[in-house]
């Protein structure tokens, strides 16, 4: 179990939390913690542009092959 603290948080962004916490019928604590677990499963940019990037370099190997045929022997 991890404890995390946020120093110098704005008034305004706690107020604001709090708020939504509430609205969804939650203490801050388990919304802060829905909040960053969604967060962490969220893959970042890099990671999306790496499996777009490996996807289409397989499709283009695979059409590559299909398009060359049988291989001719001599």
């Amino acid at each position: 179990m991890a404890t995390l603290y946020v120093p110098d948080l704005s008034e305004e962004a706690l107020t604001e939390l709090k708020t939504r916490a509430a609205r969804n019928r939650q203490s801050l604590q388990a919304y802060a913690r829905t909040l960053l677990e969604q967060e962490a499963a969220t893959p970042s940019l890099e990671t999306v542009i790496a499996r777009v990037e490996e996807r289409a370099t397989a499709r283009l190997r695979a059409e590559f092959v299909a398009d060359a045929g049988p291989p001719v022997r001599p």
